[in-house]
C-alpha cells in the first residue's frame, strides 16, 4: 500500500477511512464494532452508461455471469460457499455502476475477498453456461414486459434520452443480448473489471489495519490489465429539448400517469436542491402532491416523486395512479398547478425546515444496517464522493427558498416534460 489513510469520518456509528492499494484499488473501511457482522461491497465503475448501442445489456448480463464460474469457484460454488458460511450475497447493476456484496460473520468474512479476486481476474465465461444464462436474462426481460409501470417508464426514458445510453434499458434488448458472445463479454470484463476501476467497502466488526491487510493479501497483487480496446468515454446526457407525450394501453382497469423532467448530474448543488423539492412535493402526508391529490381531492390512489440523478444527467419522476373514475388529465392538471406554484412562489420556512429534517432522518435510517451502510458508501463512492454522506444533512442548510424557486423554474418547465399515460385497453382504443 502506498498512500496514507484519509482522515477518519464517522457515519451510522462507523469510523470510515479510505486507502488506496498499489494497483489502484480504493479500499474504504467502515469500522463499526458491536454486531459480529461484516459486509463487503466491490463496486465497479461500469454500468449501462458504458455500453455501445449494439451491446446494450452486457453490464447486467455480465453481473449474472460473475456467479457462473471461475477456476477456484465453479458453477454454483459461490452460493454454496456463502450458504456454508451462514451468510448472504447478491449483486446489482445500475446506469453507472455494478456492485457485488456479501454479508458474513466477522470471523469468516475474508472468504468474500477470495471470491472477488478470483472472478475479477479469472472469470471463465464457458460457452455452455453463457448460452444458458442468456436465456435466464431473456426471460427476466420478458417478465419485465408484464409490468405496466416499468414499460411506461422505459418508454418515457427512451423518448427523453434519444441519443444517450440513459435512454436504453439496463437489461438491454433481445437482439443485443442474442448478439453477445463469450469473446465480446470477455473483452468488456477485461476493460472494466480492473482494480483501478473499483471501490471495495469493508464495513462492520473489523479492525482498520486487519481489513487493509486482508484487502492487500487477496486483491492487492492483481495487476492492472490494459483493455484490448479503449473504454468508451462518458458523455453528458443530452435530453430531448421539447415536450413529448406517449400513450399505452394495458389490459387492466388502472389509469397511470408519468411525468418526467430532465435534470442534472449527481452530487451537484442543483441535485441537492432537487432532493429538497422532491420532499416538498411527495414525501409524507403533508407534502403538496400527497395532500392535494390523495387526501384532499382524492384524485389519486397514490403519488410518488423521485430525484433520479446519475453520473452525467438525471430525471425527476412524478408518478401517480388515478382514483376510480378519474382520468389522467385531471391528475395532470393538478400536478401542473402545484409545479407552477413552486415555480412562482417561494417555499415557506416551515416547509423548508420539514424537508431538511426528513432528509436527515432518511439518511440516518439508511445507515442502520451494516449492509445498507456498506452499499450506500460504495455507490456514493463510485458515482460521486462518499464523504458527502458525513455532514449530517448540513449540505442542505445553505439552500434557500429563493434558490429552490429558481431551480423549480428552470427544471419544471412544461415545455421540456415527457408525459406518459397508461390507460385501460378499451378506453385507449376509444380515444384513438
Amino acid at each position: 500500500m502506498r498512500a496514507a489513510p484519509a482522515r477518519v469520518l464517522r457515519l451510522g456509528g462507523a469510523d470510515c477511512s479510505e486507502h488506496r492499494l498499489a494497483n489502484g484499488l480504493r479500499v474504504l473501511v467502515a469500522r463499526r464494532p458491536g454486531d459480529p457482522i461484516v459486509s463487503t461491497v466491490l463496486c465497479y465503475r461500469v454500468g449501462s452508461h458504458d455500453e455501445a448501442e449494439h451491446e446494450a445489456g452486457v453490464s447486467h448480463f455480465l453481473e449474472h455471469m460473475m456467479f457462473k464460474g471461475s477456476p477456484s469457484y465453479g458453477k454454483g460454488a459461490i452460493d454454496r460457499e456463502t450458504a456454508r458460511l451462514g451468510g448472504s450475497n447478491n449483486a446489482f447493476t445500475g446506469h453507472d455502476h455494478t456492485a457485488y456484496w456479501f454479508e458474513l460473520a466477522s470471523d469468516r468474512w475474508e472468504a468474500a475477498l477470495a471470491i472477488e479476486a478470483d472472478r475479477m481476474r479469472r472469470l471463465l465465461l464457458e460457452p455452455a453456461e453463457f448460452d444458458a444464462e442468456r436465456e435466464v436474462v431473456l426471460e427476466e426481460l420478458a417478465m419485465g414486459e408484464d409490468d405496466p409501470w416499468g414499460v411506461l417508464m422505459r418508454r418515457v426514458e427512451a423518448v427523453m434520452f434519444p441519443r444517450h445510453a440513459y435512454g436504453r434499458p439496463i437489461i438491454g434488448y433481445p437482439n443485443t443480448l442474442r448478439g453477445a458472445t463469450p469473446a465480446s463479454m470477455r473483452a468488456y470484463h477485461r476493460a472494466h473489471y480492473r482494480p483501478d476501476n473499483a471501490l471495495l467497502v469493508i464495513a462492520g466488526d473489523v479492525s482498520v489495519a486487519g481489513a487493509r491487510r486482508a484487502a492487500a493479501r487477496h486483491l492487492g497483487r492483481l495487476p492492472v490489465r490494459a483493455p484490448a480496446a479503449p473504454t468508451r468515454p462518458r458523455v453528458p446526457a443530452t435530453a430531448l429539448g421539447a415536450h413529448a407525450r406517449i400513450r399505452q394501453s394495458w389490459p387492466d382497469s388502472a389509469r397511470r400517469l408519468c411525468l418526467a423532467f430532465p435534470t442534472c448530474a449527481v452530487g451537484t448543488r442543483e441535485d441537492r436542491a432537487l432532493d429538497l423539492l422532491t420532499v416538498v412535493l411527495g414525501s409524507g402526508r403533508l407534502s403538496r402532491l400527497q395532500k392535494r391529490l390523495v387526501y384532499d381531492e382524492r384524485l389519486a390512489v397514490w403519488v410518488s416523486v423521485s430525484n433520479d440523478t446519475r453520473a452525467t444527467g438525471g430525471v425527476m419522476w412524478i408518478l401517480a395512479e388515478a382514483s376510480a373514475g378519474i382520468e389522467p388529465a385531471a391528475l395532470e392538471r393538478a400536478i401542473a398547478a402545484e409545479l407552477e406554484r413552486l415555480r412562482r412562489e417561494p417555499i415557506d420556512a416551515v416547509e423548508l425546515r420539514r424537508a431538511r429534517a426528513l432528509i436527515r432522518s432518511a439518511e440516518a435510517f439508511e445507515c442502520e444496517s451494516i449492509s445498507s451502510l456498506a452499499q450506500e458508501l460504495a455507490v456514493e463512492g463510485i458515482d460521486h464522493d462518499w464523504r458527502e454522506c458525513f455532514d449530517g444533512g448540513r449540505r442542505y442548510d445553505g439552500i434557500s427558498a429563493r434558490e429552490l424557486r429558481a431551480v423549480a423554474a428552470a427544471r419544471f418547465d412544461p415545455e421540456r416534460c415527457v408525459i406518459g399515460e397508461s390507460l385501460p385497453a378499451r378506453a385507449e382504443e376509444a380515444r384513438s
